[in-house]
């Protein structure tokens, strides 16, 4: 019986998966999930999890797991890691940690349980990377410089004080799916653009570089339950990982046999569209310090009737308020409708770094230019608005400036 069921789990979660885009968190859990559920946890030696542990608490474990709004998909994945930990000899304490990368992030998709206590400590949001998708991440990747998410096993390490203040080491254990992190500097902080408020102002999460970000009001309290050597699962339906990822695999894996899925990179064919932005062309080489054309959050919305695009939000709030850079469009359509006091809310700002707790920390400034004049579209008399390559800006009471147009990757631009 054992080796039966040992075979329906291979069968039914390794082989096959199922696709993110139909939000399979809508879909009711059944008796039968539930059944299922409890018979591969009964797989599971109880010693895995406690000395203390017993075959009835080990069904309450279960029961903590269905109650909690995982996916059925996601906890065979997690009983599997856990079963497979243990044959590996993987310490860890009594904390787990999972991320559903199947669910948008407007929704909660991370949730920590106390294994031994079978409760659920936490419950909430997380950012997935820049690369990894808008509202849903669909690409992933253990590549250096990738900006993207990477699933798999993880074991947490030790914090620190970074430039996004308390955060916390992840050690990858999935080979190549996540064993890159600590390389790539992908570690779990705290997003100011995670935080309740601004996922229901703006329909989603921001986006980190790769790294699970978390609410900032939350941040502490996850990073010092879950530091020191507890499991944590980044899932996502891969046929890739389910195959490859010896943590779902122990039963049967052959380093021969799986030496054969060499690609373990997860690739979408979503393509993010980058509008061109505006930039003061002063007397600098380089883009990423010239002041950049903005107007705060609040005020595009107002003067567009639409939401603001957190692909052009600066990474860093100034003075607690997001702003928007403009892209030559919007910039065309004020001048053109003659807004003057549209274009009294255009501001222009300038990263500045600075060094904190032994890291460089950028902050976004405000570049006090006065109040605009006047903005002039340089384009040939003999073509039409489609030939502008450059804009001047007068100021009232400071020398003319010139704004050239970027579609160019902005390190401080975009979420």
């Amino acid at each position: 019986m054992r080796k039966a069921l040992l075979w329906m789990l291979a069968v039914t979660s390794t082989c096959f998966s199922l696709s993110s885009h139909k939000h399979l968190h809508e879909k009711a859990l059944t008796d039968k999930d539930g059944d299922r559920i409890i018979k591969i946890i009964a797989m599971i030696s109880p010693e895995l999890i406690s000395p203390k542990t017993t075959n009835k608490s080990m069904t309450e474990i279960a029961d903590m797991l269905l109650a909690s709004t995982l996916n059925t998909p996601v906890i065979e994945k997690v009983l599997k890691t856990l079963k497979c930990a243990s044959e590996y000899n993987v310490p860890h304490n009594n904390i787990l940690t999972i991320i559903d990368y199947s669910l948008p992030s407007s929704e909660k998709r991370l949730w920590v349980f106390d294994l031994f206590e079978k409760k659920l400590l936490f419950h909430t949001y997380v950012s997935h990377g820049i690369k990894s998708g808008t509202l849903l991440s669909t690409s992933f990747s253990n590549k250096f410089n990738s900006k993207s998410s990477s699933i798999g096993v993880y074991k947490t390490e030790d914090t620190y004080y970074g430039r996004d203040g308390l955060s916390l080491k992840l050690d990858g254990l999935d080979a190549g799916f996540n064993d890159n992190a600590s390389n790539r500097s992908v570690v779990m902080h705290g997003g100011w653009y995670v935080n309740e408020n601004f996922i229901k102002k703006y329909g989603r999460a921001g986006r980190s570089w790769g790294c699970p970000a978390l609410p900032l009001d939350l941040t502490s309290a996850i990073i010092n339950t879950i530091k020191g050597e507890s499991l944590f699962v980044i899932y996502y339906p891969s046929d890739k990982w389910f195959l490859k990822s010896k943590f779902l695999n122990c039963d049967n894996f052959s380093p021969t046999r799986y030496a054969s899925v060499m690609d373990t990179e997860i690739k979408s064919e979503e393509q993010e569209h980058r509008e061109p932005v505006l930039f003061a062309n002063i007397n600098s080489k380089n883009l990423g310090t010239e002041p950049i054309l903005v107007m705060s959050a609040d005020d595009y919305e107002r003067i567009f009737h639409t939401k603001p695009p957190l692909g052009r939000m600066l990474r860093r709030q100034i003075n607690h308020a997001e702003y928007i850079a403009l892209s030559s469009t919007e910039l065309e359509n004020l001048v053109i409708s003659n807004n003057k006091e549209a274009l009294n809310t255009v501001y222009f700002v300038i990263p500045v770094v600075k060094m904190e707790r032994g890291y460089y920390k950028t902050e976004m400034h405000i570049v006090d230019l006065g109040k605009i004049k006047e903005v002039r579209l340089n384009v040939d008399p003999s073509q039409n608005l489609a030939s502008v390559k450059s804009y001047t800006v007068d100021f009232e009471a400071k020398p003319s400036i010139r704004l050239r147009t970027t579609n160019e990757f902005i390190r401080w631009l975009g979420l």
